[in-house]
């Protein structure tokens, strides 16, 4: 291997790497909070916890290798070029054989990873991947179950508790509902309980003691039971360990050998075809990208790294795109999986292969669309200063300078601003191609109008913005300060008798208002966008839509001791529909009164439910002590006015902080768990902060490790952003499961980093 070649392929392959851990990370942080509850809730040990961070790796590398080959090949040319190597080397008498080996070297190395992940790696990792997750889940149930709220985890069950002990395994006042039987619901309660867990036979047994049983048949409610108990077991089936679960039959879980025989079964041939020609076409665009990258790469005369980066993720796009029409075309049958899969990559390798041949021209065409960019960008400030009455010239930094804000604070903030906007447009972009991706199929199937696709992204760009931003602030403060010091531009500072200090002075002000600007982005516009975004996914995906009131919720616990029970609540005319009521002792937990009325209405001439065509019993003990029946009946006891089945049902995302502070009131009273909700209060405080707490850690190891270059900031600005994700997830599912107070677990996070930052920084040679 030449010099030149060695030169090359560490150029591209350093870029390579780098995308691919940035991209992957990207990806992965979706997962990872669910991963990281996982893991808390059911106490996994490290080496089962490290199999489970790294089974959806595979997946996700399938994807993110060929974009980061075709990133390392656009990045590292686009650099040389611009900084002359490209032509040094060609007025040497260097043909463009000596680019072409180096970047199809690191191309057919992408193939044969992606192809390996694609055919045996990835289905065999996400089959385990959901045989542990389906085995953790039906572990340890009793750690799941919260007391005064309503379990609905159990299939056809539901579970109301008044009290559990602190191993979650006994209980006191239980109040169960068995809806096996669509119309007939069977109610059991007891004093106390205890909760079995049966591995071998894939299920639970409740044992219950002193408790009765209430069952009637609707077609004859003059027909009650009755069955009083010391001590009873219920076995409790759990929907998670099927074999169909674990061994699920679609295609992308299939091997090789079970995709075969698919293929000859008529039923699923479409299907089987569709799934092994992508296994084998996808890793091809190791190769199509990288031969598109070269001539635009060694084409590109200004901008370096920045124009390589918008190159790959336009080229990306492209790419993608055309595969995800292709494979949802021929998953509908309306092409062959041959066409269907190929044609992205028939298209780009012919596209490249007559760029190559014509290198001269696309460099013209480069040079020319990079000389109008820049006259469109002087026109425009030309037109900005006639509209000022002001004769067009650069500003001069002199005459901002005031006496805090310098011009060496204006070069750092102009710098940090420049780092900032490109990685926010390249994190943002990269999420939204994939999100894409992951949809493209529905918009295909559904016949999604252009208008509602363009829509749903309009409102989902704020929330994507808002997680990328604390990354993007994290890496150009590491890239910005890293390069001011491996230039020798930190020890001029110094030397002109200037703390180190005062040089960060404007990146932590800005970064701080960023911060209050986050909270107020997030708190007044995120939730109406999030509203928006979700009613447009739901569009898309072909869901019904759906309303923001609570019909779904069809039990909920009153103001005193009585559970409601209803099959529909209109919200508008306050009608109920198969309406029935349980009153129950809170000493005893016997049931002391059942009401049922096909309809009940509320009058607001006597501020009371009207109750129609039903039924009351009165118990004491086993014994029903009075029955009646009516056709209009009122009840002073039922003091639930409508507002109170009116409470919204909204995602914490979606409402504002004094919204969701109701909101948890609210479910609190009716017995729901708002454990979850409390923790999404407090973090909806301390994220914002992330933005001014991650800038306090990187500038220390800006300053210690930026000789190293951009590169190395980088790549150590995502190893900080991967160590801070996963404790703020780690805390925040201590916090979901109880384990820690809602609002230590939202601000833990910051409070630790921002210290370790300060102690960093107080640290550091001024």
């Amino acid at each position: 291997m030449r010099i030149l070649t060695r030169y090359i392929l560490k150029e591209i392959s350093s870029h390579s790497l780098l995308g691919l851990l940035v991209f992957t990370f990207i990806i992965f942080i979706r997962q990872l909070s669910n991963l990281l509850e996982l893991v808390v809730r059911h106490n996994v040990p490290v080496a089962d916890m490290a199999t489970l961070f790294l089974l959806p790796v595979p997946s996700i590398l399938m994807l993110t290798v060929p974009l980061a080959v075709m990133v390392g090949t656009l990045i590292g040319l686009s650099r040389m070029s611009a900084d002359g190597e490209v032509i040094a080397a060609r007025a040497s008498g260097i043909g463009m054989a000596w680019f072409v080996r180096p970047v199809m070297l690191l191309a057919v190395a992408g193939w044969g990873i992606t192809l390996w992940m694609a055919l045996y790696l990835a289905p065999q990792a996400a089959r385990t991947l959901i045989r542990m997750e389906t085995g953790l889940k039906a572990s340890q149930v009793p750690y799941e179950i919260q007391p005064r709220v309503f379990i609905e985890q159990f299939p056809n069950l539901l579970l109301y508790l008044r009290d559990v002990t602190s191993s979650r395994a006994s209980w006191s006042g239980v109040f169960i509902a068995d809806m096996t039987q669509h119309n007939q619901v069977k109610v059991t309660l007891a004093e106390s309980g205890l909760l079995v867990n049966e591995p071998d036979h894939n299920r639970f047994v409740l044992h219950l003691e002193h408790g009765t049983t209430h069952e009637f048949d609707p077609q004859h409610p003059q027909e009650y039971s009755v069955v009083s108990f010391n001590d009873t077991e219920t076995p409790i089936d759990t929907d998670q360990g099927e074999g169909g679960a674990a061994e699920p039959g679609t295609p992308p879980y299939l091997s090789l050998s079970q995709l075969w025989q698919r293929i000859h079964q008529p039923k699923d041939r479409q299907a089987a075809l569709v799934e092994l020609h992508y296994r084998f076409a996808l890793p091809a665009a190791a190769i199509v990208l990288a031969l598109v990258g070269i001539p635009l790469g060694i084409s590109t005369r200004k901008g370096g790294k920045s124009v390589g980066i918008m190159l790959s993720l336009l080229l990306f796009f492209l790419y993608y795109i055309l595969m995800a029409f292709g494979r949802t075309f021929a998953m509908q049958g309306r092409v062959s999986p041959i066409i269907g899969l190929w044609i992205a990559n028939a298209l780009f390798a012919a596209t490249g292969i007559v760029m190559l041949t014509n290198v001269q021209q696309v460099r013209t065409r480069m040079l020319g669309l990079q000389d109008a960019f820049e006259d469109a960008l002087k026109r425009w400030q030309q037109w900005r200063a006639r509209r000022r009455n002001t004769p067009f010239a650069l500003p001069a930094p002199a005459k901002i300078a005031g006496r805090f804000l310098q011009i060496m604070d204006i070069y750092v903030i102009k710098g940090w601003i420049f780092y900032f906007t490109v990685l926010l447009t390249t994190f943002t972009g990269v999420y939204l191609i994939f999100d894409f991706f992951q949809i493209l199929g529905d918009i295909v199937h559904n016949q999604v109008p252009l208008r509602v696709v363009v829509d749903y992204y309009w409102f989902l760009l704020p929330q994507v913005v808002y997680l990328m931003l604390p990354l993007s602030i994290l890496v150009a403060t590491l890239v910005n300060f890293g390069l001011l010091t491996k230039t020798n531009q930190v020890t001029a500072v110094k030397s002109a008798g200037i703390s180190l200090y005062r040089l960060c002075v404007p990146v932590l002000a800005l970064t701080a208002l960023l911060s209050v600007g986050m909270f107020f982005f997030g708190d007044r516009v995120l939730p109406e966008t999030n509203q928006r975004q979700n009613a447009l996914r739901n569009q898309i995906k072909g869901k019904p839509a759906q309303t923001f009131f609570r019909p779904d919720h069809q039990w909920i616990f009153g103001t005193s001791s009585r559970i409601y029970n209803y099959t529909f609540f209109d919200s508008d005319q306050n009608v109920f529909a198969n309406l029935s009521v349980f009153e129950f002792d809170p000493v005893t937990f016997r049931m002391t009164r059942r009401l049922q009325a096909a309809r009940a209405i509320w009058e607001p001439s006597v501020h009371s439910w009207i109750l129609e065509n039903g039924w009351s019993r009165d118990f004491s003990g086993d014994r029903v002590t009075q029955y009646d029946q009516f056709s209009v009946a009122t009840f002073k006891e039922l003091t639930e006015e409508p507002s109170y089945f009116k409470k919204e049902v909204k995602p914490s995302e979606q409402m504002s902080a004094f919204e969701l502070r109701r909101y948890i009131a609210d479910l609190k009273q009716s017995g729901f768990d708002v454990v979850r909700l409390s923790v999404q209060f407090y973090r909806k405080f301390s994220f914002p902060l992330i933005a001014f707490v991650v800038t306090l850690i990187g500038i220390p190891f800006s300053f210690t490790m930026g000789g190293k270059g951009a590169l190395t900031g980088i790549a150590l600005s995502i190893g900080i952003a991967i160590v801070y994700w996963s404790t703020s997830s780690l805390f925040e599912a201590m916090g979901n499961l109880s384990q820690l107070p809602p609002a230590m677990a939202a601000w833990s996070p910051d409070i630790l980093f921002g210290l370790a930052g300060a102690y960093l920084l107080l640290r550091i040679k001024t």
